[in-house]
């Protein structure tokens, strides 16, 4: 009994917290800026005879000892340094800059806890690319037309796709294994299109074409995609406040893929949907809702210098944009030339001024002096947008409005007395200390915030995060900005942050050493000899989306295949699916890449016939049986003779025990937890109704797509089997199978509630054996073996609590939580 159902803990991995990609996109970017110039050969200088721009050189240190230890913090010089614990040997040094973020200091702690992932090889020069060299890469090579290739069992090829498998194995002398049984092939392909087990008594008739119109596969396939957008309703970063709209932007993926909208059309709505064509309010407002897309990124609120901050915005998104849809690192180019990819410097700058020239409204108060506080987009009421369910007294709105204008006299009146030659224009301000000013102007702020997402009457306003683009004359400026931002703060303007226009190309990416702006457009290398044509006073998004969802794009059409490729086998026909460049995996079967590709194109870009393109394969359909003669050849099974063994990720194992219970609420609730609670930070002092332990237990029974999503703490249910950290694109997820896991399963109180509803269930039928079918029919969608069935009478007893611990043993053994 206890092989088959108690959850193996046998095999013990370390999940990948931060891999290549954090490195790139969070570690690199600040080594450059803050380490290199007094410690890189590219430097000529080595100080205390450390060099940080190698992995060998971070890794061995310098005289006193390694600066990264992976895996051990306190063994990590660098951690001690950095986190400033003496000012004498903090680095970087005052005259430097002095003590980094806390945020950034958090990103280097996690990249060293999680084993110190740095692909730098030694080499302390850049790779460099000549046109040939950048042309003979393959992913930036037009698609090709590849030939169906002929095979010897021609019998067995049921589909093109099967050729080419069937040749590439052929050519090792390999041979595929049998097919699935209809039993296995039922349970993948719900939860493969659904994440939903079958119902014990599932029709067969049309069923691939019956998954695929069902809301469960939209729902199921717009999760894979927020994994892709980084997909989260607070903002991370030191303030970790809510986005109380971004659930709009998650029903609009939902509604996409259940109307399988073209995808070509899908790219262009999310990176410019504000400035499409719309036949109607509703479709304007799908269009507006889509690029919250660019704005549920991760901020740092409390960012002193209103500059810094729209550049790591614009980072943040250009980063997004380039491995969400061309698994390209572009952001790797921020302080220097790609490393790997024929992406200069000025290649990024080129998009920067794009996302510079773009408004970004998230909708919160902001950090300490309302510092980055953001708007969100006011959507008519003729476009007719559901809200969440909350109201507010009309009676606190005015007391609140009340409030309101006295803090704001207070405000003003303490900053009018600070200025040169000012006077308090009364209301007490003028008597104020900093703090209470810092306090006054804060607390305004979010009041303000507050009461802009009611009506008077109470009745919640709706509104839409996402993104406009810039004025083309700056707005006048707020006297409190220089105050309120830093001594730069007043640069803003002049470099171009607050209207649209071209980025200056920032010197090893500081924005205090700025030189000539560069015309915004695409990479050269992707580019062959196009430019954007941006139309004078507009942003170019649109010219960019465009460029990216067009069939010319070398990139696009692979990278949407392969991420569809991993998610129905686990594994992409390039294995780094947010990486095609040079330090990625190149593809196991290229030219079947290609040929879905075009497949892809020529269907409309629609992602519903890829998938019933793929599941109708005998590739697919294969069994996961080993095979010795084919493991000696191929032991990763990269030219797929079986179908591989996946352990079901979060959202389908919390699913499908609320479906084997009976539980589960199909109909989709309107926002979320989040939403209902309003603009503020988690935890904070405003927020006593929702703190961090309120996210971690949430357990309502709606589909986990529905739970809320909040950066740097996850509900448990879904973070202890490897939830997405939507602090980044994510188009493959981790998969650990450890121990925390198995002691979830035996002790969590939500998973003994799912095993009493079940038992509840089967207890309904007459007699144990029917009792125990159905609860393996509900569990495993197959009946149960002689042995099983035996097992399962030994437990003892007839009644709820017998049956309540035979389902548990059946929720947690392995024929549940794995897909063969």
């Amino acid at each position: 009994m206890k092989k088959r159902y108690i959850f193996s803990l046998l095999l013990v991995t370390t999940p990948l917290v931060a891999g290549n990609d954090f490195f790139e996109s969070k570690i690199r970017p600040v080594l450059v800026k803050h380490c290199y110039e007094c410690h890189s050969v590219e430097a000529g200088k080595s100080k205390g005879g450390l060099l940080l721009d190698t992995r060998e050189g971070i890794r061995t240190g310098g005289d006193t000892g390694p600066a990264v230890v992976p895996g051990d913090l306190e063994k990590s010089l660098l951690i001690a340094a950095i986190r400033w614990h003496d000012p004498d040997t903090g680095m970087p040094p005052e005259k430097k800059g002095g003590k980094m973020p806390d945020s950034t200091i958090a990103d280097i702690e996690a990249w060293v806890k999680a084993g110190a992932a740095d692909p730098r090889d030694g080499k302390t020069t850049a790779k460099k690319y000549d046109g040939m060299n950048a042309k003979d890469w393959w992913a930036y090579q037009p698609l090709t037309k590849p030939k169906v290739p002929t095979v010897k069992n021609e019998a067995w090829a049921k589909t093109d796709i099967d050729r080419f498998i069937l040749a590439a194995l052929e050519a090792k002398g390999l041979e595929p294994v049998a097919r699935a049984d209809n039993e296995t092939l039922i349970r993948r392909l719900y939860l493969d299109l659904t994440g939903l087990p079958p119902a014990p008594d599932a029709s067969v008739e049309n069923l691939i074409d019956r998954l695929l119109e069902s809301r469960a596969f939209a729902e199921r396939w717009a999760r894979h995609w927020l994994d892709v957008a980084r997909y989260a309703e607070t903002t991370g970063g030191d303030m970790n406040s809510t986005f109380p709209e971004a659930w709009r932007y998650r029903d609009y993926v939902i509604d996409s893929f259940h109307k399988d909208k073209p995808f070509d059309e899908f790219i262009r709505e999310q990176l410019a949907g504000d400035l499409l064509p719309a036949a109607h309010d509703p479709e304007r407002a799908e269009h507006q809702i889509a690029t919250g897309f660019l704005a549920i990124g991760t901020k740092s609120l409390n960012g002193t210098d209103p500059r810094q901050f729209a550049v790591d915005v614009a980072d943040e998104q250009i980063d997004t944009v380039s491995q969400a849809f061309m698994a390209t690192t572009i952001s790797c180019a921020r302080c220097h030339d790609h490393k790997f990819d024929p992406i200069s410097q000025r290649d990024y700058t080129s998009i920067a001024g794009i996302f510079l020239s773009t408004d970004t409204l998230y909708g919160t108060a902001g950090g300490v002096r309302e510092r980055n506080a953001s708007t969100l987009i006011d959507a008519p009421e003729s476009w007719k947008l559901p809200v969440v369910d909350r109201r507010m007294d009309p009676t606190e709105w005015q007391r609140k409005k009340s409030q309101l204008d006295e803090l704001i006299k207070q405000r003003d009146a303490a900053l009018a007395s600070r200025r040169p030659g000012g006077r308090s224009s009364g209301g007490g301000g003028g008597e104020m200390t900093g703090f209470e000013v810092v306090r006054v102007i804060t607390q305004a702020k979010r009041i303000e915030m507050e009461l802009s997402a009611f009506h008077p009457d109470g009745s919640v306003k709706p509104k839409i995060i996402g993104v406009r683009d810039k004025p083309t004359t700056a707005p006048p400026a707020d006297p409190r900005a220089r105050r309120q931002g830093g001594p730069n703060a007043s640069k803003r303007a002049d470099s171009g942050f607050l209207i649209i226009g071209d980025s200056p190309f920032f010197v090893r990416g500081s924005i205090d050493n700025e030189t000539e702006k560069v015309p915004r457009g695409i990479p050269e290398i992707l580019a062959y000899g196009h430019s954007l044509n941006i139309p004078t006073g507009t942003s170019g998004r649109l010219e960019l989306a465009q460029w990216i969802a067009s069939e010319q794009n070398t990139l696009t059409a692979r990278v949407t295949v392969n991420r569809v490729w991993h998610w129905l086998f686990g594994r992409g026909l390039v294995e780094t699916v947010d990486n095609f460049g040079a330090s990625g995996i190149a593809p196991s079967h290229p030219e079947l890449l290609d040929f879905l590709a075009q497949q892809f194109i020529a269907d409309g870009w629609s992602i519903k016939r890829l998938i019933k393109r793929i599941v109708t394969s005998n590739v697919y359909q294969l069994d996961t049986k080993f095979d010795e003669k084919n493991h000696l050849i191929d032991p990763d099974n990269k030219l797929l003779w079986r179908m591989n063994t996946r352990r079901l990720d979060a959202e389908t194992i919390r699913d499908s025990m609320l479906a084997a219970s009976g539980t589960l609420q199909t109909n989709p609730p309107i926002g979320s937890m989040i939403a209902k609670v309003g603009d503020g930070p988690i935890g904070g002092d405003r927020f006593q109704a929702l703190k961090e332990s309120q996210i971690e237990t949430a357990n309502d029974h709606y589909r986990s797509l529905y739970l809320p999503i909040a950066r740097t703490v996850q509900a448990e249910t879904l973070a202890v089997f490897d939830f997405s950290d939507p602090s980044m694109v994510r188009g493959a997820r981790d998969t650990t199978i450890v121990p925390p896991q198995a002691l979830y399963l035996m002790n969590d109180s939500f998973v003994t509630e799912m095993a009493g509803a079940m038992a509840q269930r089967v207890m309904k039928g007459n007699g144990f054996e029917k009792r125990f079918e159905l609860a393996c029919r509900l569990a495993w969608n197959r009946k149960p073996l002689p042995d099983e069935m035996q097992a399962a009478r030994q437990i003892g007893g007839d009644d709820l609590t017998a049956w309540t611990a035979i389902c548990r043993a059946l929720l947690c053994s392995a024929d549940f939580l794995f897909l063969n």
